[in-house]
């Protein structure tokens, strides 16, 4: 019936898809946490928005990005909104509820929200996205009980035609689901895979993030990031994918071993946007392999350069050497990049062997020292404890860390072997019978990589305890000869971790951890004078 309103507007018919990112789930004894703004939610927004649906994003995490609260288990934090507070964003007339799951440590939290979600929303479809769904789509419909369709993969294009078929069908309806590339849902009591979707080809066509759904000053304005400093950090992606298969990475199964990279110009087109309307002073590649073809990279960094954006770039999530020699590393610190990180993952050749790991030791060590030579603050990623691993290849990579300070690499990250959902090692240890299947238990495990006193072995060669020592020593080894190379280094990082200005990830991780600290104190301090009043 028409309505008698002078003001009234015609109900919109589009589909409306509301993006959900979860908040984080904290271990207690880590003071560092990936509080960063979600570049993957924000792309799913540009697309949907692109193909003219309707598009909400509530951002769990991004609305309280400083609120810890206990939760039922003891020995983590919630980070973000309650869940009741998250379900109360959600608009009633929601097509389909998209909930992501990046990380398998976070997925007891999500499995929480989902369900909450579904308490509220019993006839709304929820569909799951993300790493650790495509990883386990059957186990996350299964235990949560609520999820009734996965998008594996790259999920623009899978979300779009999908939100259409719930919008045009009122509900899930499995038969036609068959149709649509790219999803697992369950028919029958029974997990359906529809064919895999073809990666995005013409990704210079895809829209940038769509970060005005996003609250993105809550995390700028906090200075939370996925590299170091507490300036304003906005995420890019300049490529795509990973041509490598390493077996302890989810990649293959996520994205395929596709690498394809945007126009050069595109991308500095979209950091003069980040500036222009978000005031950005820094930018955090979050791709997989970023520097790959020489020609790319020295293409971008002339281009930004005459930009003159006056900003800063980092690659926090590490990086292989075979194009980063002096030309391409000069070319990087001229266009604002001073953070680099190398991912050599062990310092034994027989390991990186077997993990598929195909670098040259000493060709990355030689672009290490010539990073450090043009001026660039250089941190690496290690992984000890691989299943095969034996207490002589892990000493060789203390060795090589140590190694690594005398050439003036400032940071390391020395992390236990965690098996991840989807990968080639995780497989093979439920094959053998030496990974239990997935629990909670197991996502705790997984949770507490970065606690030195609940390290996990899972090596056929060393215990548990072992292992935490030999990531200690590693650890003291490594910044022994650091600070010894550099004795000025002590008086930079306490001044640092004093002013914020941090430089390196260790500053970044002693200003965390200071900063938490205070924040307890304040609140006990707070809760002591509001019951003396009382």
């Amino acid at each position: 019936m028409p309505s008698n309103e002078p003001n009234a507007t015609p109900a919109d018919d589009r589909p409306h898809v509301v993006l959900v990112r979860p908040p984080l789930r904290v271990p207690k004894a880590s003071y560092s946490t990936l509080a960063c703004p979600p570049v993957a939610v924000a792309y799913l927004a540009a697309a949907v928005e692109q193909a003219g649906q309707r598009v909400t994003v509530v951002d769990a995490l991004g609305e309280a990005p400083r609120r810890f609260t206990p939760i039922d288990n003891p020995r983590f934090l919630r980070l973000g909104l309650s869940d009741a507070e998250t379900v109360a964003r959600v608009p009633a007339d929601a097509t389909c509820i998209g909930v992501t799951s990046m990380f398998s440590e976070e997925w007891p939290m999500v499995r929480g929200l989902v369900q909450s979600l579904r308490a509220a929303f019993p006839n709304t479809p929820i569909v799951a996205g993300g790493e650790h769904i495509t990883a386990a789509p059957e186990f996350a419909i299964r235990d949560s009980g609520a999820i009734d369709v996965c998008v594996l993969g790259e999920g623009e294009e899978t979300l779009v035609d999908l939100a259409r078929e719930l919008h045009t069908r009122g509900s899930v309806d499995t038969e036609r689901l068959t149709h649509i590339a790219g999803l697992a849902f369950l028919a029958d009591d029974t997990l359906v895979r529809t064919p895999r979707r073809a990666r995005i080809r013409g990704i210079d066509e895809l829209p940038w993030p769509a970060w005005h759904h996003v609250p993105l000053d809550n995390y700028l304005d906090n200075g939370l990031a996925y590299g170091i400093g507490r300036v304003r950090s906005v995420p890019i992606m300049a490529t795509r994918g990973c041509p490598y298969q390493c077996t302890f990475c989810s990649n293959v199964q996520m994205w395929g071993t596709r690498w394809v990279a945007r126009d050069p110009a595109d991308v500095v087109a979209e950091m003069t946007q980040g500036v222009a309307r978000y005031k950005a002073e820094n930018f955090d590649f979050y791709d997989l392999t970023a520097v790959l073809k020489k020609a790319w990279i020295l293409e971008f960094c002339a281009l930004l350069v005459e930009a003159d954006l006056g900003v800063t770039f980092q690659i926090p999530s590490g990086t292989r050497s075979e194009v980063l020699d002096r030309e391409v590393l000069e070319a990087l610190m001229r266009a604002g990049c001073h953070h680099i990180v190398y991912a050599p993952e062990s310092g034994s050749p027989a390991v990186l062997k077997r993990i598929k790991k195909r670098i040259d030791l000493e060709r990355m060590t030689a672009s290490m020292a010539t990073a450090v030579s043009v001026g660039m603050t250089v941190k690496c990623n290690f992984i000890i404890g691989f299943p095969d691993e034996t207490l002589d290849e892990v000493l060789e990579t203390v060795a090589y860390c140590r190694r690594l300070a005398r050439v003036g690499v400032q940071d390391i990250n020395l992390g236990p072997f965690c098996p991840y959902p989807g990968s080639e090692t995780y497989d093979a240890l439920v094959d053998s019978g030496s990974l239990p299947p997935m629990s909670d238990d197991y996502f705790d495990m997984l949770a507490m990589y970065s606690d030195l006193a609940n390290t996990v072995s899972f090596s056929n060669h060393l215990s548990s305890r072992q292992l935490s020592a030999l990531r200690t020593l590693g650890m003291a080894s490594f910044y022994s000869a650091a600070f010894a190379r550099r004795p000025q280094r002590v008086v930079d990082t306490l001044r640092n971790v004093a002013t914020g200005e941090h430089t390196t990830r260790l500053d970044r991780a002693l200003g965390d951890m200071t900063r938490r600290m205070g924040d307890v104190v304040g609140e006990r301090a707070t809760r002591l004078l509001r019951y003396r009043r009382t």
